[in-house]
């Protein structure tokens, strides 16, 4: 099964919480945002989660610090793992509209406290200390980031066309443009391999992004794309 998509999860929170470019500790505001959903619950039924449940669940996983050897399992009972050292973790919010981690260290009771945010590839996550400590990347364990001179993804760089009419320009440099009759879409691209050999690529742009499972053709002037755990594929040429 594909790794579940946090982008989805972290964004429709913010909707509650906000966003806010200055990353820095307020106070707590957990309990009202999950207040409020508790309201909606009854208007709405008992399948609203709150608002600190969705990020927990969005950021259970099995995790990798960018740049180091270190492992972070996270579990939606707020427990965890660093390294096979136990802890357990809160997700919330503050009212300096952050999305909030707090780590605390079963052994020591040291804790960390950092603002959550979606890393530039669509598939990690930014945690920016609030605390003074060090910033931390989550990047997915079961995922390996493929450079654009890898054979497996050097096939995707040049300019693609679909059924529609649209045009898909993916440079070295991983920068896309999208365009079609009547505009142009600036963003980024990042691919990836999973543990059983599938290939992916995650479009970001200005408000979202959305991935794709791929397969070339040998002379790479035809790819098949599929979205992951849905049936929708679509076909593009390459010009």
């Amino acid at each position: 099964m594909r790794k579940k998509i946090v982008l989805i999860a972290l964004a429709a929170v913010c909707c509650l919480a906000g966003c806010s470019q200055e990353k820095k500790a307020g106070e707590s505001m957990t309990g009202e945002v999950d207040e409020f959903a508790n309201e909606a619950k009854e208007s709405l039924g008992s399948n609203v989660s709150l608002p600190s449940e969705s990020v927990t669940k969005a950021v259970s996983d099995t995790w990798r610090v960018d740049g180091t050897e270190e492992i972070y399992v996270l579990k939606e009972d707020g427990t965890g793992t660093k390294d096979g050292s136990p802890f357990t973790f809160e997700c919330g919010f503050d009212d300096e509209k952050n999305i909030t981690l707090l780590i605390t260290m079963d052994d020591t009771n040291q804790e960390a406290l950092y603002a959550l945010s979606t890393d530039r590839t669509g598939y990690g996550i930014d945690l920016a200390s609030l605390d003074g400590g060090e910033d931390l990347r989550f990047l997915p364990a079961d995922l390996e980031f493929l450079d654009i001179t890898d054979e497996r993804a050097a096939g995707i760089v040049g300019e693609w066309s679909d059924k529609s009419g649209n045009s898909y320009i993916f440079d070295e440099d991983n920068k896309v443009t999208i365009k079609s009759s009547d505009s142009s879409t600036e963003g980024t691209y990042s691919v990836v391999a999973d543990e059983a050999g599938g290939l992916f690529f995650r479009i970001a742009v200005d408000g979202g992004s959305l991935e794709y499972g791929y397969t070339l053709n040998e002379d790479a002037t035809q790819m098949e794309l599929s979205i992951p755990e849905t049936d929708t594929v679509h076909r593009w040429t390459k010009e």
